[in-house]
């Protein structure tokens, strides 16, 4: 086993060695760490904070794309028992909608 591991990681590890130290050539220059973005020169830092509402908007978001993710193959599939799927996706979306009713009079999609 030992013999069987140590035959594809010997020349890995060589190879490895050999680019890091010989082969690769050593040109760093400060540039290359510089923030670039379209082709403007970035003013200021790339450390920026965001609204914890972004998040929460975002999650909103997520949470209602996987809603038809869900819903529209589930649909294509039980389209033969169309009063059943339509009582269970009926269903389904009520339980998302109360969600939101709720979180709307949370007062969660409320920018403060």
């Amino acid at each position: 086993m030992g013999v069987a591991l140590a035959f594809p990681a010997l020349p890995l590890s060589v190879s490895y060695l050999l680019y890091r130290f010989k082969i690769r050539p050593e040109n760093h220059d400060p540039i290359k760490d510089a923030t670039y973005e379209c082709g403007v020169i970035a003013e200021g830092g790339s450390w920026g904070q965001f609204n914890a509402r972004y998040y929460l908007f975002a999650l909103g978001f997520v949470i209602f794309d996987v809603e038809v993710v869900f819903l529209y193959p589930w649909a294509v599939v039980h389209a033969e028992q169309a009063v059943e799927t339509l009582v269970k996706a009926a269903i389904f979306i009520g339980i998302l909608a109360f969600g939101l009713a709720y979180a709307w009079r949370r007062g969660a999609l409320e920018w403060r």
